[in-house]
């Protein structure tokens, strides 16, 4: 099946949170979307077969977890990643975000310590905190516009007794790194030695571009898998967020245990029934769709850096090696992390992610979603430019 990603579709009065509640989370309705992550193209024909077949059942009844959900899930993670999984080692959940909250409650105590390794996904730092955890920040290093792992700094944070859990995220949101097969191991040793839990959330694992290769951490070795919970979802993938579906690996059975527990006790295992179909048919029926949206994905990056070169080159791309999602580095403007935001989202009208929200090491930089028509990444682009040569940005050298 043929996708066409130059497509233009109308979102606007679709209940969309990018689209339609834009002035809410980002302070002006006029912005153009380009900042929570969700893309702006058609899901899979298959998945809108599925929810469309579903949704023509007049009954919307409970629903429970089908055997297609192991299955697409086994076939999925072995076709893309190469790593055998067991049926019994995956539990269903609504999305990754509730999970991490469910593990810091299963998992640690009030007091207790997490590492996140910051600038990284901000819903990480709110589970912790509204918690009443204690956040343990192992800040990745950035240099010549690359981010590295700090080893000596989490070497001295995971040896606390107080640490108890460790959240990863690779592909890293947002900086865009896809952390090798070595940087793994040394992470995992570290945890594994000092007994600390490992969340992997690799969401955006099947974006992943040229040149570089996606390892599933619990893969490596079996002492990594029995101490780590992984999360995938196809909702970046396939662009069906909404459908709240994701898929743990759990191989340690009494992790698997203490955690379907926990989701039971909170009444939070309930799946949509729209949901289940949705992620059956995108695990088995859409192999296409992410060939053709990968290519489509690089031309955006190679044409988002190539403009910024070329009319702004005090804004810098970090290069990422897999997501839809850019880390950009603004340091050259001069400006504060406020000057950052008014310059993009009130002057520009564009709306990216301020980069303080994933940390205050993320004050220099923003975050753009380009999971869009290049017209649309065009559009964005030029309205920066317009505003980049105007002279609003004032901080010249």
């Amino acid at each position: 099946m043929q996708y066409n990603f130059d497509e233009i579709i109308e979102r606007r009065n679709t209940q969309s949170s990018k689209w339609d509640n834009v002035g809410v989370r980002v302070g002006n309705s006029e912005a153009l979307p380009m900042w929570v992550a969700d893309t702006d193209f058609t899901c899979p024909i298959p998945v809108v077969e599925a929810v469309m077949e579903r949704a023509a059942h007049p009954i919307y009844g409970y629903s429970f977890v089908v055997p297609e959900f192991y299955e697409s899930t086994i076939r999925w993670i072995k076709k893309q990643h190469d790593w055998d999984i067991k049926k019994e080692w995956i539990v269903f959940a609504t999305g990754v975000v509730p999970v991490m909250n469910t593990m810091i409650q299963e998992y640690t105590q009030e007091g207790d310590e997490v590492i996140i390794q910051q600038p990284v996904y901000h819903p990480f730092g709110f589970a912790i905190n509204d918690n009443n955890r204690v956040l343990v920040n192992n800040e990745l290093i950035y240099k010549e516009g690359r981010y590295f792992i700090d080893f000596e700094d989490l070497e001295k944070r995971a040896a606390s007794p107080r640490v108890k859990l460790m959240i990863i995220c690779n592909p890293h949101n947002p900086v865009g790194r896809v952390w090798t097969e070595e940087e793994l191991i040394r992470v995992a040793d570290i945890c594994v030695r000092n007994h600390v839990l490992m969340v992997v959330d690799e969401i955006h694992s099947d974006l992943i571009f040229e040149g570089y290769r996606h390892v599933p951490l619990a893969s490596l070795k079996t002492e990594y898998a029995m101490n780590s919970v992984t999360c995938y979802a196809p909702s970046k993938t396939f662009n069906c967020a909404g459908l709240r579906g994701s898929g743990l690996v759990i191989p340690n059975p009494e992790i698997r245990k203490r955690l379907e527990q926990r989701f039971k006790m909170n009444r939070s295992i309930q799946q949509s029934i729209f949901a289940l179909p949705a992620y059956v048919a995108a695990y088995t029926k859409c192999d296409d769709y992410l060939d053709q949206l990968l290519p489509y994905l690089e031309r955006n990056v190679a044409y988002l850096d190539e403009y910024l070169k070329t009319y702004m080159p005090k804004i810098k791309l970090v290069k990422p090696e897999g997501t839809y999602l850019m880390w950009l580095d603004c340091s050259g403007m001069g400006m504060s992390p406020d000057e950052l935001e008014d310059f993009f989202i009130n002057r520009s009208l564009v709306a990216i992610s301020k980069g303080s929200g994933f940390g205050s090491c993320g004050g220099q930089f923003v975050r753009m979603n380009i999971g869009c028509p290049r017209s649309i990444l065009a559009k964005g682009l030029e309205r920066i430019k317009r505003t980049y040569e105007e002279g609003i940005y004032e901080k010249d050298m």
